[in-house]
């Protein structure tokens, strides 16, 4: 049985260890930038990660005809947390809460939380301090 070991390129690499193939290289930033993101006047924020997203993605509702139908109940738990599985990786999500917290909406998952968990921030009072 052949036995294959890892050798290093010592010719290109002389000052690095046995074994070590290339450096290591890691970027730093070069300073701190204050940025603040700015919906543009139609609502859109650019960058969101559910650009591109099916929309009824953040709007899982189950039917009244189908109020009584586990299945439906189930698909739309599964919709709901994937829409806030999205907005969890999303570089927006705070901007899209206070979007959704300004304009009062009343429906859907904005900036990872949906209508009654929305509702219970506003009235914790947390909610003055991001919309401000």
């Amino acid at each position: 049985m052949a036995r294959i070991v890892r050798r290093a390129h010592r010719g290109v690499f002389p000052e690095f260890p046995k074994g070590t193939r290339i450096p290591h290289r890691t970027a730093r930033p070069t300073g701190s930038y204050a940025v603040e993101v700015v919906p543009s006047p139609d609502g859109d924020l650019h960058g969101a990660a559910c650009a591109g997203v099916n929309p009824d993605l953040f709007f899982p509702e189950v039917e009244p005809e189908d109020a009584d139908d586990p299945v439906a109940a189930e698909a739309a738990e599964f919709a709901s947390r994937r829409a806030k599985a999205i907005c969890a990786t999303c570089p927006v999500r705070e901007a899209c809460l206070a979007l959704a917290l300004r304009r009062r909406e009343r429906y859907g998952i904005f900036g990872g939380l949906d209508a009654a968990e929305r509702r219970a921030l506003k009235r914790s009072g947390a909610a003055s301090a991001e919309v401000a």
